[in-house]
């Protein structure tokens, strides 16, 4: 007796051992093929859904997907930190669904920037869990979408309270709803309108915008503002959005539910207190809107209007970084950024080194800039002679128009009475500058100057004529606040 119970421990503890040594070789091998699939996309449309506590809208949201959409598809679902079941749900639909697990109480926009990293559609579309998908929805939007290669985004119409995009429907039961839709979604290009905002509950866009834009800016407080803050982007690169009038789908809302609440941190709505501070972000990180588009000259498009060059294509948010600067991808790796380029800095990590402190923004807009190559070597008989490298760009140089009565002031060296003289400047409605040769740029807001770490490099204080004999280029504007590996 006492020897088969000293058998079955040794079998409990090797089959321990195989079960974990099973799980480390999945683990690595699912890792390998991640590692390996990166970057590769498919002919078909990625739709991120984030959620978190909301099993139920979550379960018809699916169900709708794949009961109404034939075109080539994934479904990728974001879960933060739900403890209604979601996850179990999740696992039960892993052969329908791809999806990731977060940490409880990690910011609703942060799943949505993981979903969009995941995304390997050559389209991609961004659902609210209370979206329910009708018949022919998908395949009119594209219709929209792919008409003009202008368009970068589209969004459908709905029932919900969306300014534009909502419509009068003719019924009250939900269940109504896909009847209703059999009948409405009839490809109608009359129906398609360019407009200059779209609700975030449903967007479609083309992977070539989510490569220009960037990630959502995770230091707004809710989806209304980030969706907002996104599509300034969107605009300020010259990409048109337009409302797909021949695409409709459902909105299922509650008394407990609020426009935007997918993106709500914890899943929670916000407070009026809660808007107005993420507002005040807004406004404290944009400024004038409608003072930087019409600066920019971004308007309606005119439908016979040329397609613009090669070289306004490969504008991307990246193109509005300043000049000189050095930045950190999530890698770890230290670039500096060159006109349309960024340059490698070797030995130079995290911390900076003898340079100023690295900013940290994403991998896509590290990709948006092409890298400079690394020099080549030239064999000539048994000698090595290194090809010529241009040198690389200075150190930006930030400069202000001179006050009247004030002296250059003496210890502009001081990093902390820097950034307090730049504060001044700003305080008295003056203008901060990076300038080049015969060029300036301006900080677009106070925030993009502090977040470009503006106060640790040298500023130049120049008379009102010198400042104004050189060419304004484009506003330097703040990058995304990120707090993932993106």
């Amino acid at each position: 007796m006492k020897r088969l119970s000293i058998r079955r421990k040794h079998s409990k503890r090797l089959g321990k051992k195989g079960y974990w040594a099973g799980y480390k070789r999945g683990q690595e091998q699912g890792s390998r093929f991640g590692q390996a699939s990166f970057g590769k996309v498919f002919e078909g449309v990625s739709i991120i859904i984030p959620s978190c506590n909301q099993l139920h809208q979550l379960r018809a949201c699916i169900h709708r997907i794949e009961e109404h959409t034939s075109h080539p598809h994934e479904i990728i679902v974001v879960d933060s930190g739900s403890t209604d079941g979601t996850r179990t749900y999740l696992l039960r639909k892993s052969i329908a669904v791809r999806y990731a697990l977060l940490k409880k109480d990690v910011h609703m926009l942060s799943s949505l920037n993981q979903g969009l990293m995941m995304a390997k559609g050559t389209t991609i579309a961004v659902l609210d869990p209370h979206v329910m998908v009708t018949p022919g929805w998908l395949n009119r939007l594209l219709e929209c979408l792919y008409s003009d290669p202008r368009l970068g985004v589209v969004g459908p119409v709905t029932n919900g309270p969306f300014g534009a995009q909502q419509i009068e429907v003719p019924y009250i039961n939900e269940n109504e709803a896909f009847p209703f839709a059999k009948t409405y979604n009839i490809s109608n290009p009359a129906a398609w309108r360019e407009t200059e905002s779209l609700a975030g509950f449903c967007l479609l866009l083309r992977r070539e915008t989510l490569e220009k834009t960037g990630y959502w800016d995770e230091g707004c407080h809710s989806g209304q503002e980030a969706a907002e803050d996104w599509l300034l982007r969107v605009r300020l690169l010259g990409i048109r959005m337009a409302i797909a009038g021949d695409a409709f789908i459902h909105y299922a809302k509650s008394d407990r539910d609020t426009a935007y609440a997918f993106l709500q941190s914890t899943g929670k709505s916000g407070s009026m207190e809660e808007n107005s501070q993420n507002r005040s972000f807004f406004v404290q990180k944009w400024g004038d809107i409608n003072k930087l588009l019409h600066s920019q000259k971004i308007g309606a498009a005119k439908p016979d209007e040329q397609l613009t060059s090669g070289k306004e294509r490969r504008v991307s948010a990246a193109s509005f970084y300043p000049v000189g600067v050095l930045v950190q991808g999530p890698s770890g790796a230290v670039f500096r950024l060159e006109p349309g380029r960024r340059r490698f800095l070797h030995k130079v990590r995290a911390a900076g080194g003898e340079y100023v402190t690295p900013v940290r923004i994403s991998q896509l807009d590290l990709l948006a800039l092409p890298l400079v190559p690394k020099p080549e070597v030239m064999i000539s008989g048994d000698t090595e002679v290194p090809v010529v490298v241009p040198p690389e760009e200075p150190i930006p140089v930030l400069a202000a128009c001179k006050p009247e009565n004030m002296p250059m002031l003496p210890t502009l060296n001081t990093p902390a009475q820097r950034k307090q003289w730049i504060e001044v400047l700003y305080a008295e409605g003056r203008q901060l500058y990076q300038i080049g040769n015969n060029w300036k740029r301006p900080f677009l807001t106070p925030y993009a100057a502090m977040s470009w770490r503006a106060a640790d490099y040298r500023i130049q204080l120049l008379s009102p004529g010198d400042l104004s004999a050189l060419v304004e280029e484009r506003p330097i504007i703040a990058p995304p606040v990120l707090h993932g590996h993106l």
